[in-house]
């Protein structure tokens, strides 16, 4: 039986108490899986992921990680804290997030140095991840003075370097030129492949049919819609339309108006 390392049973959370962002979602995410959550903007996928990094905790409901419950508490003892950090890496939309230090090298590094690991390992780490994501010659500047995606690939390689078990992506692709998403896309795919599993939140049809087995589509109302096999939910346009997952464009033919939906699912480089 496949080994579930993520068990979340009917979790709520809400923002300052009076926001809600999750009405009752509950789901297994199982070693080694691609799993997409899909959603609009405001249905909730930040949210999800940010509880599954032990980022933020539910207001009711409960969450598994690696068979403990994940709560302030357990996150407050140092050696579990310690294991989760180094078997889970969260790459946030917004990579200023996670790029503070004075070079990108040193971003790279920070992670899996403050977790102990030796620095000959780091070294190398840094080095092979540099040399396989095209930022080696950034490794002597500064993130702030980066395009927003070599600061994305930076952020990617921050959080593989501490070779987490499970990579959490929030919009990975967004505001990427074609190339650098296809690049992306392909470091998900290659670290799905070496056993990784794979949660990644968007609203880009684009690019769910590449990198997920499986979704789960948000709703409105903060819930999961649907789940299931990815082709499957994706040749559900009446499901895509509802959800607002589907492009409308307008166009002229003969001078008159025509509106219809696009899904958009072919990614070209």
């Amino acid at each position: 039986m496949e080994e579930a390392i993520f068990k979340l049973n009917n979790v709520y959370f809400s923002y300052l108490g009076k926001y809600p962002a999750l009405c009752g979602v509950s789901m297994d995410i199982l070693k080694g899986q691609k799993i997409t959550i899909l959603g609009a903007n405001g249905s909730g996928k930040s949210t999800l992921l940010q509880l599954l990094d032990g980022l933020i905790f539910p207001d009711k409901g409960s969450i598994f990680a690696f068979d403990r419950q994940l709560n302030e508490e357990v996150l407050n003892d140092e050696a579990f804290s310690r294991k989760f950090r180094s078997k889970v890496g969260f790459v946030f939309q917004n990579p200023d997030v996670q790029l503070f230090c004075p070079t990108v090298e040193e971003d790279i590094s920070f992670g899996p140095l403050h977790l102990g690991v030796n620095l000959d390992v780091v070294k190398k780490r840094v080095n092979d991840l540099a040399d396989s994501l095209g930022i080696m010659s950034l490794l002597r500047r500064s993130a702030h003075q980066l395009s927003v995606g070599e600061k994305r690939k930076v952020a990617i390689a921050s959080t593989l370097a501490v070779d987490p078990e499970v990579l959490l992506l929030d919009e990975p692709t967004a505001g990427l030129d074609p190339q650098t998403a296809r690049h992306i896309i392909d470091i998900i795919i290659e670290a799905n492949a070496r056993g990784k599993t794979i949660i990644t939140a968007t609203h880009d049809l684009h690019i769910v049919e590449e990198i997920a087995d499986t979704i789960y589509i948000m709703s409105n109302e903060k819930k999961i819609a649907k789940s299931g096999a990815t082709q499957v939910l994706l040749a559900d346009l009446d499901l895509l339309k509802t959800h607002n997952l589907m492009h409308v464009h307008r166009h002229k033919h003969k001078d008159e108006a025509h509106i219809h939906s696009h899904q958009h699912l072919d990614h070209h480089t």
